[in-house]
């Protein structure tokens, strides 16, 4: 039998033409079927395995192990008290195989041979042409609209398929069958279904493939691109850089009376796009990112990934854009969250801050409005800033002597001590809830309790906004916290 085997597989690799390993491949497949189908009531886990020097063959049936809850389908699975009762030793996941009798070869059906070899020929000349056209190809694909599928466009390219779904559309855009079309093909994370190329004309790769087909400093990487955001079929920014003097980064982008720039735009359906320098300056970066608006001060907090800008009452609109889409794009391209304040509103906002905060210093120190004013003009915005800084801060305000600057910062301590004492055992059961996620220091911990988040439960129902306006921190960390929090709770069980 073993000879048989190995001579069918020769004759069978020479008139299809193909590798001896894909017809050993089919010919266990197919050995495997008619095993399980010999089995009558029973749907085994069955693995069938040819030994490629000898032709001689062996069957292997299969269990899994489940929990004795889980455990339902005794055709493949062994409970896990059913397989230490066997086996000795068993973890939930684990595989015991037993090897059974072979399947003599003659009784495998030739239909059903023939069917997997077919296949199997359809699939290796299919992954052969597709690997020629990956090899070949730099992240652009073209062809022509061939149909639609349930909103997805099938796009003809030769010998291969491509296929952009509905989400990776430019929306509102309209294609016809015959329309020469473009898409991204992100080679890092290939998708193929049905034997087709999935391809994007929404995704940001798209965009800085056109751009380098387009502008040759781009291409030749003279002019990098530092940032693309995009709200595709209506607007993008993209951030340029150089650090060759002789270039002006964001004129060759654009090109003369904007050629180079027009070209791009008109592969994305009209979609307008704003060329940016780039800068490493934080402050200046986002004024970039938010022209055409003139900027009237811009405060950064780079911990926290927040930015402030105040503009004129009657710039506010064209700073905000269309349906916000300016102050969103710039706050996708600078990486931070980007709140735009008219002069007005800045202002009104200010003295309600400032306010609230004289009202605090004036209860908590039991001082006078003066002295709380003094402190709040000096950047004092809590309590823990006046008991922990340097007294030597304290004592550098030009109204404050070393007496009056100790006698703030003791009575600040006592207050917060006081704190500590009042929530110890709040911020006790908020520490050890959140102690896998994430561990607090003393000061953080009671801010939270302060603002009445003291289980696991209260943490996770915050947003990552709200997370940020009690305690000192980034919008991303806020959030991956805030996730984790709720994986932990069981939010995403219910």
């Amino acid at each position: 039998m073993s000879k048989e085997v190995l001579l069918l597989v020769d004759v069978l690799a020479k008139e299809k033409n193909l590798d001896k390993d894909v017809v050993f491949q089919s010919l266990e497949k197919a050995l495997a079927i008619a095993t399980k189908k010999s089995f009558e009531g029973e749907t085994p886990e069955i693995d069938v395995i040819i030994d490629r020097n000898t032709g001689k063959y062996k069957t292997i049936r299969k269990w899994v192990v489940v929990s004795d809850i889980d455990f339902y389908d005794d055709d493949k699975e062994l409970s896990l008290s059913d397989a230490t009762e066997k086996y000795g030793e068993a973890e939930i996941g684990d595989t015991f195989e037993e090897e059974i009798n072979n399947i003599d070869l003659g009784r495998v059906s030739a239909q059903t041979a023939r069917n997997i070899i077919a296949q199997k020929i359809k699939d290796a000349e299919r992954d052969q042409v597709l690997n020629e056209y990956l090899s070949r190809n730099r992240g652009i694909v073209i062809g022509k609209v061939k149909k639609f599928e349930r909103g997805n466009v099938i796009v003809d390219c030769g010998r291969i398929e491509a296929i952009i779904l509905k989400n990776d559309l430019i929306p509102k855009e309209v294609l016809q069958p015959g329309d020469q079309v473009k898409g991204y093909l992100d080679k890092a994370n290939l998708i193929i279904k049905n034997g087709r190329i999935a391809i994007s004309r929404s995704n940001n790769g798209f965009l800085m493939k056109l751009l380098e087909n387009n502008i040759p400093e781009v291409a030749s990487g003279r002019v990098e691109i530092k940032g693309i955001a995009r709200e595709p079929g209506i607007r993008a920014k993209i951030a340029v850089y150089t650090n060759d003097n002789r270039i002006d980064a964001k004129g060759a982008c654009i090109g003369f009376r904007n050629q180079r720039i027009d070209s791009v735009v008109a592969e994305l359906a009209g979609e307008s796009v704003d060329v940016i320098d780039y800068d490493p300056e934080l402050a200046q970066y986002t004024m970039n990112a938010l022209a055409p608006a003139e900027i009237e001060s811009i405060v950064v907090d780079e911990e926290k990934k927040m930015i402030e800008v105040i503009v004129a009452d009657d710039k506010l609109g064209a700073a905000i854009g269309h349906d916000g889409v300016n102050v969103r794009l710039a706050s996708k391209l600078v990486n931070c969250v980007i709140n735009l304040f008219g002069n007005t509103e800045a202002k009104n906002i200010h003295n309600d801050e400032r306010t609230n905060l004289i009202k605090m210093f004036n209860s908590l120190l039991d001082v006078d409005d003066d002295i709380s004013e003094i402190l709040v003009d000096n950047g004092f915005t809590t309590l823990e800033e006046v008991a922990y800084v340097a007294i030597s801060e304290l004592t550098a305000i030009e109204e404050f002597d070393e007496e009056i600057a100790t006698q703030l910062q003791e009575r600040a301590k006592d207050k917060v001590l006081s704190k500590n004492i009042l929530y110890k055992d709040d911020m006790d059961k908020l520490a050890n809830q959140l102690h896998e996620i994430v561990k607090f220091s003393r000061i953080v911990l009671l801010s939270l309790v302060e603002a009445n988040v003291k289980t696991l439960t209260d943490f996770a129902d915050l947003s990552g906004d709200e997370l940020m306006e009690i305690i000192s921190i980034d919008l991303d960390t806020a959030n991956k916290l805030v996730l984790k929090a709720r994986e932990m709770s069981g939010y995403f069980n219910e």
